[in-house]
């Protein structure tokens, strides 16, 4: 009886191991597939991590004007009445092309900082494409610089592009490509710096 029960122990821990496994490999094949979320902007550094999806072009240019700040300019709002809107849709008659997010108005008006962001273009970008457009429109009203060249006059594209290059980036312009332009961009250091010429004739 003994003998016979020592062969039944491996026949029945091999049937259980088996049951076991079988059961395993019903739990993996029954798996849900899982879904991939499309991937959203998120920017870690907090500094600039108060903007998200749903940020206003009022949360934006209070960013700006402490980035500014912060980076050795004054407050560029202080004593100017600051206008900045979405535009329903691009103006091509003014110039705004599909290079262009917005328009600046009033360049040479001291009291003012006055642009708008094209709603449509701005609905579609990524966070970083946002800020490169607003800091882009804010350059022009406030700072009064302009392209490095206009499409006419532009015989090649440079290795990086300065803000004021384009105010529409690739989507996956890296945040850190923003990071170093806006430093120049505060600092007026990049390649085919130029101003608009509000000299009274």
């Amino acid at each position: 009886m003994k003998n016979k029960s020592s062969t039944l122990y491996p026949i029945f821990f091999c049937l259980s191991l088996s049951l076991f496994q079988c059961t395993q490999e019903e739990v993996v094949e029954q798996e849900p597939e899982v879904v991939e979320e499309e991937e959203k902007d998120v920017i870690t550094d907090p500094f600039y991590a108060v903007i998200n999806e749903k940020s206003t072009l009022e949360d934006y240019w209070d960013l700006f004007v402490k980035d500014a700040i912060r980076s050795g300019k004054p407050d560029p709002g202080e004593g100017r009445l600051v206008s900045v809107f979405f535009g329903t849709e691009p103006d091509f008659a003014s110039g705004v092309t599909a290079d262009h997010a917005g328009r600046a108005y009033n360049i040479c008006d001291e009291g003012t900082v006055s642009f708008e962001i094209i709603k449509s273009f701005w609905e579609e970008f990524s966070l970083v494409q946002r800020l490169y457009t607003f800091y882009h429109e804010a350059g022009h009203a406030r700072y009064r610089y302009r392209h490095p060249c206009e499409s006419f006059e532009c015989t090649s594209v440079p290795e990086d592009y300065p803000i004021m290059w384009l105010s529409v980036l690739p989507s996956n312009t890296p945040f850190e490509d923003f990071l170093a332009d806006k430093e120049n961009f505060f600092k007026r250091r990049w390649d085919g710096v130029r101003y608009f010429n509000c000299e009274e004739n």
